[in-house]
């Protein structure tokens, strides 16, 4: 059975630019190995490790042609999993999208769109508020203002933190009128 990487270094693999000693191809694919068992990755960012690491683009390339025919790493399931992973965390899609943009993948990923379907953005935003005021009451105009910097922080737009803080509101009234005495 053929070994599927060399342990001989190329003239060109010498040493590296910096004067450091460059990996072996099976290192590289150590390396690889051992980042995907951490975590997931996208290509991009594995490319990305790859070259600060001074492997060549075709090395690169056959690497991680390599590890994507294994099943070890695949674009979609690795999108999915950070969509999912982002909306437990109470991102807003503006958020989701940038996440996916820093990842280097398309910001209208299908996982996107299969993960977020059937999501109330408005909801989850007054939900994420309501959780964190508890009990406390919304009237105050500065407090206000903090829960809808705290929203478009997170991701949601603008329009669906003044809606979220709105409905908090009116529901606040509402409960303040059925209850004078507390």
């Amino acid at each position: 059975m053929k070994p599927m990487f060399s342990k001989k270094k190329s003239a060109s693999d010498a040493d590296g630019a910096d004067g450091a000693p460059s990996l072996t191809t099976e290192q590289l694919w150590s390396r690889l190995l051992a980042w995907q068992a951490r975590r997931d990755h996208s290509r991009v960012e594995l490319t990305r490790k790859l070259q600060q690491l001074g492997a060549e683009p075709d090395v690169t390339d056959a690497l991680l042609v390599r590890l994507g025919e294994l099943g070890l790493q695949d674009d979609d399931r690795y999108a999915g999993a950070l969509v999912r992973s982002q909306l437990v965390r109470g991102r807003g899609l503006q958020s989701l999208r940038q996440q996916l943009r820093d990842k280097g993948l398309a910001t209208d990923h299908p996982a996107l769109e299969a993960e977020t379907a059937d999501i109330d953005w408005t909801e989850r935003a007054r939900s994420l508020v309501q959780r964190r005021l508890g009990s406390r009451s919304l009237t105050d105009p500065r407090e206000q203002a903090r829960q809808l910097r705290f929203l478009v922080y997170r991701g949601f737009s603008q329009a669906q933190a003044m809606q979220a803080v709105r409905l908090i509101l009116v529901q606040q009234r509402a409960e303040s009128a059925l209850h004078p005495d507390d």
